[in-house]
């Protein structure tokens, strides 16, 4: 069964594929233009980088390319090609790895050459080297179809989880994605399309703790899917709270889960408590806070629980987390920071919009005296940050800061400015003619002042050739 839908890739990562011939299969999860959820399996992109001699052009020297050929992680190296650098016109040699994991060891050990375009991550190589942007035409074989996807997508083969499980892992892919639709795909099934305003499903949750031993009371999540909202309460035991929140997740499946100040208490606070519940082993606490968009396996413990990076982002495969209270902060630079505050700096005549008064430093007194009133207060907190995303914009802005950039709306959500720019410039370098080698991001000025990506001097006065400034608003 082929099917061909628009879509909007939201996030991406790769598979490897242990076989004679090495091969890597990208997934993109996306969102279809019809409102299902999506993940493409692209066949066809193999990992690679450039090597040129060092320094000046020397055409006369020959070099030593089967020590590099013979390396375990190399599987071809391909004929020169002619690019510019900042020393000229040289020969570079492309080098395809076996896995994109490898690049960094052979970085390592070729450091006697010259390297570039080896730190771009793999997928931002497909959108790099198709030229796509996030909205995508995209079709192929359906490897899985669910109760949410057309219905011109299903036959007998895809709707059983059983038989689609096991196409999907013999097409590269990890398991039985909880999404709509599995596709497996081509280099050649992917084209960039016109912008259009992706059906984004949202999901929003609170939670409401015991002061005096941290433990889990309540929670609510509301899940906003095409601006129609359903409700969620859970109560019971701090087990069957978390093991609630985490259906849920994976049963609407959401592209973006918010809340307010998620990233400093309510995402942490899942983390601290599946640990408590289950030390050990770690894959017991798939139930507990197993949110990503992988299959529920042993395979798949790595990516399957949310992980805080350190520029303090979270980060859930397959899905974007978007705290209101940062998206507040930034946009409106409110004097305070509470969400009472910031709901009634955005609607200061609209009561429905105010929080209960529950006080929250007496949350167990509370709890115990007024349960009914905590939930109430608990399901206020989950509405008012998809109001306040509602109200801000916010995710129509990412979505359009993704369609500028060319980048997955994750990147666009919590990427940076040099992302951004790199994802632009690149495509001019490698489409250029002649092409120019795109210097990796610990060469020349950068490597100098040890900070890699974007950079700040102090102005010094004079005349500059080269003078180049772009930024994103």
């Amino acid at each position: 069964m082929e099917w061909h839908g628009r879509m909007c890739i939201v996030s991406g990562s790769y598979q490897s594929i242990d076989s004679a011939v090495p091969k890597t299969v990208v997934e993109l999860w996306c969102r279809a233009e019809d409102g299902h959820s999506v993940v493409l399996l692209v066949h066809g992109l193999r990992p690679y980088f450039d090597i040129a001699i060092p320094g000046s052009p020397s055409p006369e020297q020959d070099p030593d390319l089967d020590s590099v050929s013979g390396m375990s992680e190399v599987v071809e190296v391909s004929d020169p090609v002619m690019k510019w650098t900042r020393h000229g016109m040289k020969r570079h040699w492309r080098v395809y790895a076996n896995q994109p994991y490898s690049v960094r060891n052979l970085r390592k050990k070729l450091d006697n050459w010259e390297i570039t375009s080896a730190d771009i991550l793999f997928v931002n190589r497909l959108m790099l080297d198709l030229d796509l942007g996030p909205h995508i035409s995209a079709g192929g074989r359906v490897l899985w179809s669910g109760k949410r996807a057309p219905e011109d997508s299903k036959n007998d083969d895809n709707t059983s989880e059983a038989d689609s499980e096991k196409a999907i892992i013999a097409a590269g892919g990890a398991g039985l994605y909880p999404v709509d639709m599995v596709i497996s795909c081509n280099l050649e099934d992917l084209e960039k399309t016109d912008t259009f305003p992706a059906p984004f499903v949202s999901f929003s949750f609170d939670l409401e703790t015991s002061i005096s031993t941290n433990r889990i009371l309540c929670a609510a999540a509301v899940v906003d899917r095409n601006g129609s909202r359903s409700e969620h309460e859970f109560t019971g035991s701090e087990r069957e709270i978390m093991e609630g929140l985490t259906k849920l997740v994976r049963d609407e499946d959401p592209d973006f889960i918010t809340g307010y100040n998620i990233d400093n208490f309510d995402l942490p606070r899942m983390q601290e408590r599946s640990e408590v519940i289950c030390p050990r082993p770690k894959i017991d606490r798939l139930p507990l806070f197993g949110w990503g968009r992988v299959p529920s396996s042993d395979n798949e413990s790595k990516r399957v629980f949310p992980q805080r990076q350190q520029n303090r982002v979270w980060r859930i495969v397959g899905r974007i987390p978007m705290d209101a209270w940062w998206q507040a902060r930034q946009t409106l630079r409110p004097q305070r920071e509470t969400l009472g505050y910031v709901s009634q700096l955005l609607w200061p005549d609209d009561h429905s919009k105010r929080k209960l008064d529950v006080d929250a430093s007496r949350m167990d007194e509370e709890w115990a005296e007024r349960p009914e009133v905590v939930m109430e207060y608990c399901m206020m907190d989950t509405h008012l940050p998809l109001d306040i995303l509602d109200r801000l914009k916010s995710i129509a802005r990412k979505e359009a800061l993704a369609s500028v950039s060319l980048t997955p709306v994750e990147m666009a959500s919590n990427g940076t400015t040099s992302q951004w720019i790199d994802s632009l410039v690149i495509r001019l370098a490698d489409r250029s003619d002649p092409p120019v080698a795109v210097p990796m991001t610990n060469q020349g000025p950068r490597k100098r002042d040890q900070i890699a990506g974007g950079y700040v001097h102090e102005v010094e006065a004079g005349v500059e050739p080269w003078v180049v400034v772009l930024d994103f608003k």
